[in-house]
């Protein structure tokens, strides 16, 4: 796992893509997020982008997530990893 990766949190949606393609031009590999952040989802198109470039394959990827503190209990953990995929 790399020691260095593009932290999202704040990143704007508008720009949160084309951040991630860029970073993985730049050599990234390790991406950190949270459902708390609002861009997952665009991280996501990020990562399909580069992924059907074929700049990389999907096994030199690392993309954290955290389960919000606010998931915590039981009945809610199932549904926020969900989403967060």
């Amino acid at each position: 796992m790399p020691q260095v990766g593009l932290g999202l949190w704040k990143m704007p949606k508008d720009v949160c893509a084309d951040a991630v393609v860029n970073a993985v031009d730049a050599g990234y590999r390790l991406f950190d997020s949270a459902s708390d952040y609002g861009n997952e989802q665009y991280t996501g198109e990020g990562l399909k982008r580069v992924l059907e470039s074929g700049k990389v394959k999907r096994s030199d990827l690392f993309v954290v997530s955290k389960l919000w503190n606010t998931f915590h209990h039981p009945d809610h953990v199932k549904l926020a990893v969900k989403k967060s995929l």
